[in-house]
């Protein structure tokens, strides 16, 4: 038996967070381009989790580890198990997560790893795409 249709307010801050995941991964690709490596890696991994946050507010989950992209993934796969093939995309991003502004790494290693992220943040954002795309009579067309 599938569960009831969210409410209209939780549909409409689900679409804000895919929204939000969107327009994070273009900045991402933006700032990469830029040579701003380690900030396109910041907004990768925010692509993430905004996406994972969407899947999560679909089913009623409102306290979220936004600080993990690799926890979330977790929790969307309770509700679907594709959501299992994150896990090493998820554990890339948090890397990037562990670099400080303060001491970033040379350019050339910021850029590697910006380009990474970014490959990282779009396979989660295609993932919960394919999601939304499944279940676009319950919840709403990515």
């Amino acid at each position: 038996m599938e569960a009831p249709r969210p409410s209209a307010e939780t549909l409409r801050r689900a679409r804000l967070y895919w929204e939000q995941a969107r327009d994070d991964l273009k900045a991402a690709a933006q700032s990469l381009k830029a040579g701003a490596g380690l900030e396109s890696g910041y907004l990768s991994a925010q692509a993430a989790s905004n996406a994972l946050s969407t899947v999560c507010c679909l089913h009623g989950r409102f306290q979220l580890p936004t600080h993990s992209p690799a926890r979330m993934a977790g929790l969307c796969e309770e509700l679907d198990a594709r959501f299992a093939a994150l896990g090493d995309a998820c554990a890339g991003l948090e890397e990037v997560q562990q670099h400080s502004p303060f001491a970033p790494p040379e350019p050339a290693a910021a850029l590697a790893l910006a380009r990474r992220a970014l490959e990282q943040g779009g396979a989660v954002c295609e993932e919960v795409r394919a999601y939304l795309r499944e279940h676009r009579g319950r919840f709403f067309a990515p």
